[in-house]
This record gives structure tokens, sequence and C-alpha cells, in this order.
């Protein structure tokens, strides 16, 4: 929930273990003594910017853990193999329903809200403490560096909450129209993309993620030839992770790749997912999935289908590959996302042709192994759906694309098996986004009036 006082308590334990990392010795003695509650005064010193912002970093990696697990459970990214507890996909989920009843799903809101709020918190007091002077402890590159990254995980956290909530609550706010997440992340991003004074080679690479961010953002408010103009900026090659680590602590695993690694989770699979099937027949290595004579670790309720009628059972266990040890990052951004920008803004226009070899383009760079032709609207919205759907894989994204691209009516047909209704498929529906959480709704006076 977006309670401030829990967000306080939350952010000070944040930079409290953050600060201790940052503090302990290497090849030392690493017993350390908890100092206890960090007084709020003490965050606004700008020498604590670098445990600050990375706690920001921490929340938002947090955030697309929960939210792009159950998100490509919803969009059959992923076919649940079993677990519905601790790193499972839970019974509803499995169907793909994201019910406002759902106490569940009150993590995944909680995180994703918790990830902008220590950000534009952390904003909010590097802002006010300004540039550091000469002779200072923290240098002034130093200073920028750390308020350009602060812009850029607050613009992102509000971008993911854009693209995957279904309603906006700021701060205690009523309910919003989910638009004013892109609008602040838009914002936040230009924000970045004017910081200097930092590092040459850290701040050129941070507002170039700041070009991609804001292209994402502004393609969900519909302004296509700024989404194109700012998706220039940013070379083909250029990749943008957030990352994750192992060790030992589940907050800061890559959660979908944790729920797969064999010890002791096989809880969902590529079997039966269009995207297993397309592995198997381009061997595209942007979606690489491995084969194994093992099954998931539970059955489910739709193993089989005999007589029209859905039989429990356990599945085969083929992993993805993609996100391959829990210390996998996931992309924030990418120089190909942005020509698949430009494919689309090309689309809205009527140019089918140039669509088509923005999309080509996309794929060489990937050594997919072929190209897409398509002479007609329809084809080529297909083809960018598809494409969408393989380079954005697993990476909190295909939510927002499937509940826009609807909203939208637009040409160009899903995948079956990404849809509810075949006999095998576990999705009996499909909500496109996460309600606001129970908790939030229950606490919220401008929500529960």
């Amino acid at each position: 929930m977006t309670n401030t006082l829990h967000m306080k308590s939350s952010f000070a334990r944040t930079v409290a273990l953050t600060v201790l990392l940052l503090g302990a010795p290497v090849a030392c003695d690493t017993n350390v003594s908890n100092p206890g509650p960090v007084q709020d005064e003490f965050l606004d010193d700008r020498n604590a910017a670098a445990a600050m912002v990375s706690g920001a970093g921490r929340a938002l990696s947090q955030s697309i853990n929960w939210i792009g697990y159950t998100g490509a459970a919803v969009t059959r990214e992923i076919h649940p193999a079993g677990s519905t507890g601790s790193f499972g996909i839970s019974n509803r989920w499995q169907t793909g329903e994201l019910g406002a009843d759902d106490s569940d799903l009150d993590t995944h809101w909680a995180e994703g809200q918790r990830a902008r709020w220590i950000a534009e918190e952390a904003l909010r007091r590097l802002e006010a403490a300004g540039a550091p002077p000469a002779g200072s402890l923290q240098t002034p590159a130093a200073y920028y560096n750390a308020l350009q990254l602060a812009y850029l995980y607050a613009g992102f956290a509000n971008r993911v909450l854009g693209e995957n909530m279904c309603d906006a609550v700021i701060d205690g706010s009523g309910k919003l129209d989910n638009s004013v997440y892109f609008t602040r992340a838009e914002s936040l991003f230009t924000k970045a993309i004017a910081v200097t004074g930092g590092t040459p080679a850290t701040i050129t690479t941070q507002a170039t993620a700041a070009y991609a961010g804001r292209a994402q953002a502004r393609l969900y408010l519909k302004k296509y030839a700024e989404a194109t103009t700012d998706a220039g900026q940013v070379a083909i090659g250029f990749v943008y992770n957030m990352s994750y680590f192992n060790i030992g602590d589940d907050n800061q695993r890559n959660r979908i790749a944790w729920a797969i690694g064999n010890t002791p989770y096989r809880a969902h699979t590529e079997w039966n997912t269009w995207y297993y099937d397309y592995s198997q027949s381009s061997h595209d290595p942007r979606v690489p999935i491995t084969i194994t004579a093992l099954q998931g670790d539970a059955a489910i309720n739709c193993a089989s289908v005999v007589n029209g009628t859905c039989v429990t059972g356990k599945v085969p266990f083929y992993p993805e590959a993609k996100h391959t040890v829990s210390a996998s990052p996931i992309r924030l951004a990418s120089g190909r996302e942005m020509r698949l920008i430009e494919a689309e803004t090309k689309l809205r226009g009527g140019d089918v042709a140039g669509a088509v070899a923005s999309i080509n383009l996309v794929r060489t760079n990937a050594n997919a192994g072929s190209t897409v032709t398509a002479t007609t609207a329809v084809d080529a919205w297909t083809a960018l759906k598809k494409e969408r759907g393989i380079e954005l894989w697993l990476e909190a994204r295909r939510l927002g694309d499937m509940r826009r691209w609807k909203a939208d009516n637009t040409p160009g047909a899903l995948d079956p098996l990404e849809q509810p209704g075949l006999a095998t498929s576990h999705l009996v529906k499909q909500d496109l986004c996460f309600p606001i959480s129970t908790a939030e709704r229950q606490t919220n006076p401008k929500l529960t009036s």
C-alpha cells in the first residue's frame, strides 16, 4: 500500500541495510551489528545518496520480480507446472484471473508502489540537498551520477506500474487514470536526460536509457512522433538491465529463474505455449528453452484433455533458458525495442513496408535466422505483435501490450496459445492488469469513502 508512514519505515530499513553492505570491510571480519533504525534526518545527507539510490534499485527489481512472474502466467509467456505456494502460480492466476478481492495480489501492488515511492523520495532528498561544495566527502560527479540514476529508477518504476496496473493511486490519492503513471514517467525521464556534471560515460549511458524509457512512456501516451524521435537516440545494440543477485535472499533473486531452478522448484514450463513452438521451429536465440525428461513439481488442473474434459496431472518440464540463474538480469530497455516502437509508429501511419523493414532490422540484429514478410496492415500488425512478444519475453511487458492493443482495437491477431478459450489452455479468462490491492482499498480513506 502507499501509506506514507509505512513507506518511510520501509525506505529507512532499505537504506540501513544498503549502508551496512556498502560499508562492510572486504576480506575481513564480516560480522556486523545492527545499528537500529536510521533517523529520518540522516537520510538528508547527500553522502547517503549512493545507499538511497541503491535502495530504490533494489525496490524496482522486487517490483519487476512479482509483477513479471504473475503477468507471464496470465499472458501465457509461461505455463503452470505445479506449485501454487512459494514461487508458484496460484489457482486463480492459472485461470487468468487477477481479481480485486484476491489478497494474494497485494504484494504485487505494494512492491510496485514501494519502488515508485522510494525512488521519488530519494529524488526529493537529493534535490533538496543539492550538489556538494568543493572539498566534500562526495564529489559533484558522484552526486550527479546518483541523481540521474534516481530519475531513471523513478521513471522505470512508474512505467512498470503504468503497463501493469489497472488504475493509479499516488501517495494516498483517490483512484486516478492509469495514464498518470506514464505522464510521471515521461517527466522523470526528461529530467534524467537533462542531468549533466557526472562522469561522462555514466551520464551518457544513463541519458540513453532515459531516452529509451521516455519512448516507452510516450508510446502509451499515444505521442507516437515524440516516441519515435526518442527511439532514434538509441542505437540498436544498446541494452539497459536491472540486476539481480544470488546471495541467499529471495528478494534479490530473479524470481522467474528461481522458480524453475529444479532445486527445489519446477513451478512453470514452456510446454504448451507458442513460445515453445516458435523456439523449436526457428531456433531464435531470444527464446531459448531447455527440453528435459522431467515433469513439473506438482499436478495442475488441466494437464491434458480427454473427451473434451480437462484432466488433472503433471506436465512436461521445459524451462525457459533466457533467465538461467537467479542472478540473471532483466532488461529495462533496449535498442531493439526502440526499432519496434518505430515500426508501430509507421504502422499507425499506414507505412506497412517501413514497419516491416524496422521489424526485420530487429530480427537481423538478433540473429533470428529469418525475416518477416507482410503486404497488408493486418499481416504487419500480426508480425509486430509477435515480434514484441519474442523481443520482450519475460520482462514484465506483455500485459501492457495486450491491454493497449485491445483498447485501441488494433488489427492483427495474437497467437491462439496466448489467449483463453482453447480446450488445452489453463486460461479460462484473461485479466490484463493488476487491481488496486485490498490493503490499499481498506486503508486509503479516498478509496473507502
